[in-house]
This record gives structure tokens, sequence and C-alpha cells, in this order.
């Protein structure tokens, strides 16, 4: 059985990534159910730091910056250059 590999244990800080919004369940308007944002920090779990479970990322729309938990991060759209 091959498991997939979540995408969101390859993020790093730079990164542009598609985030989910959280408790948006309309089908209809589906380009709206996610924003972008460029990770500026990841923070690892408790059990393994290198694993990481949230993201401090900026909303490249408006300048918000927020914490996300890291199993809403859908897609890296662009890798930072490292």
């Amino acid at each position: 059985m091959i498991s997939a590999t979540p995408e969101f244990l390859f993020v790093k800080s730079g990164d542009y990534v598609a985030i989910k919004k959280e408790n948006c369940e309309d089908t209809k308007e589906n380009n709206k159910n996610y924003w972008i944002g460029q990770v500026i920090g990841c923070i690892g779990g408790a059990r393994n730091p290198n694993s990481w479970t949230l993201f401090q990322v900026t909303n490249i729309d408006n300048g918000e910056i927020t914490i996300i938990n890291a199993d809403i991060v859908e897609k890296i759209l662009k890798p930072s250059e490292s």
C-alpha cells in the first residue's frame, strides 16, 4: 500500500502556498475557497520539532500575518529560492 506524503511536510520559509479557507463548504465558488500566503515561519510539533504543525504566513492580498495549522496548506505554489 502506497501512502502519499502530505505536501505541507515539504514547506519551507519563503514558500508561496495555497491555503484552504476554514469552514468554507460552498462548492459553487471553488476559487474562493483558497487564499495565497507566503510562509514566514515554520513551527514544529512537540514530538518531532522537524515535522511542521503550524506556519506563520503573510496573506499576499492584504498583508495580514496569521498562524495556521499545517494541514490546511493544499499546495506549494512557488518554492523559495534556497
